[in-house]
């Protein structure tokens, strides 16, 4: 799934988030300031992004002057990192080396300016375009064939991962990065994974707005969990819209009791999988691997799609 063309993906130019300016010698709220190198290789450039448990660099890998992506692990939101975090990200990415999987390139601990304790970070691929949120907030819904496109490559990027033995469990617009260089959309942030075979703790773990059904009751997870969650990402995607856009309680409930809403003027192909994608049991979703099927055969139904 590679090879797909670049105009796989609608986009107009990369939308990324905005980096924050670091001049020389400056840290930011990390700790730790531009041109800090690491493993005597990777030389931080500007912090691009942060979340709950890590900091995120783009950087200048020294070896080959390419731009990576360095995950510094260092105590955001008082978050105080002992290691595993990274160590279990790293172990899944490893596992799971696809074309529609953010690549690892390396991974180690750097002592933190301040504290002196040692931060983990990983090296990561840098995907240079914006993130599917930034781009349906950007430009709005996506046409059927360019959402066809991009089912196909995550559900072939979930379905490695699933043949690897995890579950995503936190698959959303925004832990979905697209670059335009190669029309292929790419699943970031396996840090939230978890065996298939681990049991129900922690299982609960999610961003709401794609919460399967299982995940709001807290039973035990398989791979139709991250199948469910790619199919409210798709009606979004082609809607321009949050599926279940409510308040918190309201939205928890009504998951549980009944499907989205899925528009009649939809395409029938297009109506059938996102039923069947989003359906209340995970025994009767398909599999990622049969959704990216699917997803190629919608691309061939129809002249107005191939041309799409």
């Amino acid at each position: 799934m590679s090879g797909s063309a670049p105009a796989a993906i609608r986009h107009s130019r990369p939308v990324a988030e905005q980096p924050r300016s670091v001049p020389s010698g400056r840290p930011d709220s990390s700790g730790f300031s531009a041109h800090v190198l690491l493993d005597g290789r990777y030389c931080l450039d500007e912090p691009i992004g942060r979340g709950a448990a890590a900091y995120v660099w783009r950087a200048t890998d020294l070896a080959s002057l390419e731009k990576v992506a360095v995950k510094i692990f260092s105590a955001p939101l008082g978050h105080a990192p002992q290691g595993h975090e990274a160590s279990h990200e790293a172990a899944v990415l490893a596992a799971v080396p696809h074309p529609h999987v953010v690549g690892l390139l390396s991974h180690g601990a750097i002592s933190h300016p301040d504290t002196g304790a040692q931060a983990p970070y990983l090296v990561l691929e840098m995907v240079p375009g914006p993130n599917l949120r930034q781009d349906i907030a950007s430009h709005g819904a996506m046409q059927p064939a360019a959402a066809a496109r991009l089912g196909r490559d995550v559900a072939d990027g979930l379905s490695a991962i699933h043949a690897a033995g995890y579950i995503h469990r936190d698959i959303k617009p925004s832990n979905i990065l697209l670059d335009p260089g190669s029309g292929t959309a790419k699943i970031a942030d396996l840090g939230t994974a978890v065996d298939a075979q681990g049991g129900g703790e922690q299982q609960s773990y999610g961003s709401l707005p794609y919460m399967s059904p299982e995940q709001v009751h807290g039973t035990d997870l398989t791979g139709a969990t991250d199948v469910y969650s790619l199919g409210l990402v798709l009606l979004e995607s082609i809607t321009g819209v949050r599926a279940f856009d409510l308040p918190q309680v309201e939205s928890m409930v009504v998951r549980t009791v009944r499907g989205p809403e899925i528009p009649a003027a939809l395409p029938a192909g297009w109506r059938s999988l996102l039923t069947a994608m989003t359906s209340l049991s995970f025994r009767d979703r398909p599999t990622a691997e049969e959704c990216r099927t699917a997803f190629t055969a919608l691309l061939g139904d129809s002249p107005a799609l191939r041309a799409a």
